[in-house]
């Protein structure tokens, strides 16, 4: 799908370079937030740094033509307003393949196993289930709003790490529990603040929901995440301007001045910046921010998994009776799916996650290590797959901590933040407002958060405005 974007000096029907709302960032919020306040009769524009759009949505293509999520790619029953949205769009789900055995490698074993729940012994088993219920126990408590008192400052003085070290006991149950941080952070444990973990899960609705293929891995988006982004889009023709980096605002009570390098400026009664707030410090503010404000954006921080893909002619994996989906212990990949494309004849496709957790050579993590990531990436899966991986038609990389503009891919908050400056995420500056999936308790960090603080930030304008 073609999406016509303006020329960063000429925006169409935007008199004088004034519009009612200027939207930063043309990721799944501040797209869906633009679609809507246009349908609400407002004159919006959205401003996007890079030269594409989606923000940490990306689908790239291989060379036989299947598309590959680089970013977000899969939603779950729970998740009623992203499941909403691609229904209101008519937009297809691909259910996730799970016909066969998973794979766990674990101290130098590998086990094949069905369902949810690895072979991890009557100890490991029990150790997991207790950690489960006092993580599910932990989140209940919390609320909603999670943030508040002093049961959540207790938990955001520690880190997901220091905890597991004290209630989890067994390598196994460690394993799960760090695959689990890995995937929804993009960070180690011990860097992860101990409420954000716990507030992850309760948004969810419990841990089964994030570690289950029925929960939040049940369904990618036919053609890939990008297809939402793009038909977004195309409703938006000509009022995006890509490679339009804002770099400085200034404001006041009642209307703000948006401005990039060579870019002529443009005045709008409302900006909803939808940048993470680790990528919205790089904005430079007249008056400054409110000294919470500006702490939250220096001191937040952003997860930087990355993902590789292979793609073979088909997915032979299958026929050894095998999901695809596998977790280890060891090397730089640390966790596999099948993300194939639907179809009797469709290419086979191998997502491997990297950099999760520890990694036995740091060095391979360096920009330019990309032919020796390849290499250990077909090594590790070799040793859980068999010989058949190493001959992929197509190996497909990206790396969230080199993409311009952006300081990560998924919220990683530290311990000692959320308490003190979580309410600073969506709170309103004059006419400044804030959307992007970490700005929301439900599923924070996944479209569905992504979708529902569009719709809160629309509120909040549109409130405004009357």
């Amino acid at each position: 799908m073609q999406v016509h974007t303006a020329s960063a000096n000429h925006l169409p029907a935007v008199p004088s370079g004034e519009v009612d709302v200027v939207v930063v960032g043309a990721g799944l919020a501040g797209l869906l937030a633009a679609r809507r306040l246009q349908q609400a009769g407002m004159n919006v524009v959205v401003c996007e740094a890079k030269d594409r759009l989606g923000g940490r949505m990306l689908t790239m293509t291989s060379r036989v033509g299947a598309p590959v999520d680089a970013g977000a790619a899969w939603v779950g029953p729970g998740q009623k307003a992203v499941l909403a949205l691609l229904e209101e769009l008519g937009i297809a789900l691909v259910p996730q393949y799970d016909d066969g055995a998973n794979l766990l490698h674990v101290d130098g074993r590998t086990y094949r196993y069905r369902g949810s729940v690895p072979p991890v012994g009557p100890m490991g088993l029990l150790d997991l289930g207790r950690a489960q219920y006092a993580l599910d126990r932990m989140a209940h408590r919390l609320g909603p709003p999670p943030w508040q008192g002093t049961y959540a400052r207790r938990l955001d003085a520690q880190t997901f790490g220091g905890w597991m070290r004290r209630h989890v006991h067994t390598r196994a149950g460690r394993m799960v529990l760090e695959a689990a941080a890995a995937s929804g952070f993009g960070c180690r444990p011990e860097a992860l603040s101990l409420l954000a973990f716990a507030a992850h899960v309760g948004g969810a609705g419990g841990l089964s929901s994030l570690l289950e293929v029925s929960g939040a891995l049940k369904y990618r988006i036919a053609g890939g995440a990008g297809s939402l982004t793009s038909r977004l889009a195309a409703d938006l023709d000509g009022r995006i301007l890509t490679g339009h980096p804002i770099t400085h605002i200034s404001r006041t009570d009642r209307t703000a001045c948006v401005k990039g390098p060579g870019s002529a400026p443009i005045t709008a009664r409302h900006v909803l910046i939808t940048a993470d707030p680790a990528t919205a410090q790089a904005i430079t503010h007249d008056p400054p921010l409110p000294s919470a404000r500006a702490e939250l954006q220096r001191r937040w921080q952003m997860g930087h998994a990355g993902k590789s893909h292979l793609v073979y002619s088909r997915p032979w994996w299958r026929d050894q009776g095998l999901t695809g989906a596998a977790v280890t212990d060891r090397g730089l990949a640390r966790m596999t799916f099948d993300v194939s494309p639907p179809g009797p004849d469709a290419p086979g496709v191998l997502l491997a996650f990297v950099d999760l957790g520890d990694v036995d050579d740091p060095a391979l993590l360096r920009a330019g290590a990309a032919p020796e990531r390849e290499r250990q990436v077909l090594d590790d899966l070799e040793a859980l797959f068999g010989e058949h991986v190493r001959d992929p038609l197509d190996h497909l990389e990206h790396d969230w901590a080199a993409e311009p503009w952006q300081s990560g891919c998924v919220p990683a908050p530290p311990p000692g933040l959320l308490v003190s400056h979580h309410p600073w995420l969506t709170h309103a500056v004059g006419p400044l407002h804030w959307a992007g999936a970490e700005t929301s308790y439900r599923w924070e960090g996944h479209m569905d958060g992504a979708v529902r603080s569009a719709g809160r930030a629309v509120t909040e304008v549109l409130t405004a405005r009357r």
